[in-house]
């Protein structure tokens, strides 16, 4: 038997096969504009190829992050601003009632307009939001809790840790209050509280004198309250800066209001506290607090700032503030893991900034209405300093 080969043909069916791979992978790079497409072309580097586009498109989700990261605090920082003008608005409103050429509908009208600023500035704080995430609400803000009833961490600087801080409540701060003796009838004249006037007629039963006094009071942020015969007078807030005050030039007027020792001058005072710079709390020897009623503000080294607000009711003597890392928002920055940055922004409102503690119906109350703008500007400056840097 024999066999007959074509050794010529099987050489160039070869060869034709071989061309024919190669002209296909030249077609491929051509069309898909890499040189590597499959591992057979180059083992080691698909695989780098394959880890470089994998980089490569989790930057591009990461740039993403970063610029909606970017438009989070563009918006905030725009409502803050808002908000800070008119906190100044309210400021130029104060001033204007503090001057005494204005007559008590003046400065009502003037209050009316406080008001509805103060209602707005709550309204964007509740509002404004990104992606359904509110912004100003505190819900950005780092989580804080301590372990008394009644105590709320309002605030923290960046330059405070995660840990605990003790503080010691050595006297707890009160309210300016006074008693009257047992209230009667048939004078009349003229009283006034923190200088709010008070018409009364001989004809005036004792329930209608207890309305205008309460009336009066109330605006002046003091809380009248018939206690059988005679009245109570309270600040509403607590501290040295709750003055209460009560003026009457009549003395069968003030006999019969069971008022004596005019003019009668009290105040509040402020909470004394001490901070626990040993053991697990993470206050240093260089800590103060500065009191204000039942508010802290303490400041430590290098820019460390908390305010605490103490609440009315506490059921121990000492506070154990507890700051924690949790709260605030994520943002990533780059395609691997720890490449990220934490967006921290705390409540914005009327009730933090104590703004709704103005009562500007008397020039006192305008007064000290235009200390509590300048504490509210300082704390929006450093939120929008905070979350420019």
């Amino acid at each position: 038997m024999r066999i007959n080969t074509n050794i010529t043909a099987l050489t160039a069916s070869r060869n034709l096969t071989v061309s024919d791979r190669k002209q296909s992978q030249s077609i491929q790079r051509l069309s898909s504009g890499y040189k590597i497409n499959s591992s057979r072309d180059n083992p080691v580097g698909a695989a780098i190829s394959s880890k470089m586009k994998s980089q490569l498109k989790n930057l591009e989700k990461a740039t993403q992050s970063t610029a909606d990261g970017i438009s989070v605090i563009e918006t905030a920082e725009s409502v803050l601003g808002e908000a800070q003008s008119m906190v100044q608005r309210i400021r130029e409103l104060c001033v204007q009632a503090a001057n005494d050429t204005y007559t008590d509908e003046d400065r009502n009208a003037i209050m009316d307009e406080v008001k509805q600023l103060r209602t707005e500035i709550d309204r964007i704080s509740e509002d404004t939001d990104f992606n359904t995430k509110r912004l100003l609400n505190g819900d950005l803000g780092r989580k804080t809790y301590s372990n008394i009833a009644g105590v709320e961490i309002t605030y923290t600087s960046p330059e405070v840790a995660a840990g605990e801080y003790e503080i010691n409540i050595l006297e707890e701060a009160t309210q300016a209050k006074y008693t009257s003796g047992n209230v009667g009838t048939g004078a009349a004249g003229s009283m006034s509280v923190n200088g709010v006037g008070v018409s009364i007629l001989e004809t005036d039963s004792v329930d209608q004198i207890y309305e205008k006094i309460r009336t009066a009071a109330d605006k002046t942020g003091i809380v009248v309250e018939n206690n059988g015969g005679s009245f109570s007078y309270t600040s509403e807030l607590y501290g040295l800066r709750q003055s209460l005050e009560i003026k009457c030039d009549d003395p069968e007027l003030a006999d019969s209001l069971g008022l004596s020792g005019l003019p009668i001058k009290t105040t509040g005072t402020d909470v004394k506290v001490s901070l626990i710079d040993y053991g697990t709390s993470r206050f240093s020897a260089n800590a103060t607090a500065a009191c204000d009623g039942n508010k802290l503000v303490i400041t430590d080294n290098s820019g460390f700032k908390m305010r605490v607000n103490i609440g009315t009711e506490i059921d121990g003597d000492r506070i154990i503030a507890h700051v924690t890392d949790v709260g605030a928002m994520t943002v990533q920055l780059g395609a691997n893991e720890g490449q990220d940055i934490d967006i921290d922004i705390p409540r914005v409102d009327s009730e933090m900034m104590a703004l709704d503690e103005i009562r500007a119906y008397t020039g006192t109350g305008a007064s000290q209405g235009i200390t509590i703008c300048d504490e509210a500007i300082e704390y929006i400056s450093e939120v929008r300093s905070r979350i420019g840097a």
